[in-house]
């Protein structure tokens, strides 16, 4: 009984970092609220072997200028969010980049402005994406929330038929 009691309290925790974490990725996704950073899952594998798909990246924004090789996230011409890396800088000083997926023969079509760059890459975290899209699925919701959610209930219920006295 003593390590089933320790298996929940062992669960509850590292389900409650868990979602904390997951709560703090969404909200910071969709709200600048970190200074700047901002997270975005990899959905494709353009930059291979450097970011793979299902990575989460940190973005860093507000920079006025990029530099050859840096990986930069943007909005393509499409309206798309896409990350690539600088692989020429226009001389002109036009604030102009051209870019590339490592993983891609070419280079992409069109160069970027200033005005469409998110930001740069400063942090990958290796395959943390498929848990952010598995908890947006129904049976990720189930797993990570509803079962969680009984199995805190059955310890409350547990500790409270513990603590009820029968009367004499």
């Amino acid at each position: 009984m003593q390590f089933i009691k320790f298996i929940l309290s062992l669960v509850k925790w590292a389900l409650t970092i868990f979602l904390t974490l997951l709560a703090i990725y969404i909200l910071s996704s969709n709200f600048n609220i970190f200074g700047g950073y901002r997270p975005f899952l990899v959905q494709s594998g353009s930059m291979e072997p450097a970011i793979m798909t299902g990575d989460v990246i940190m973005v860093q924004g507000g920079a006025s200028k990029y530099n050859l090789n840096d990986v930069i996230t943007f909005h393509d011409s499409n309206g798309r969010t896409v990350t690539h890396r600088v692989i020429a800088v226009n001389a002109n000083g036009n604030g102009k980049y051209s870019t590339k997926g490592d993983a891609n023969r070419s280079g992409d079509e069109g160069e970027i402005a200033l005005s469409q760059i998110t930001g740069k890459v400063v942090l990958v975290i290796p395959r943390l994406g498929y848990f952010v899209s598995f908890s947006k699925t129904p049976t990720g919701l189930m797993v990570l929330v509803l079962i969680p959610a009984v199995i805190f209930a059955l310890d409350e219920l547990i500790k409270m038929l513990k603590n009820v006295k029968p009367r004499d």
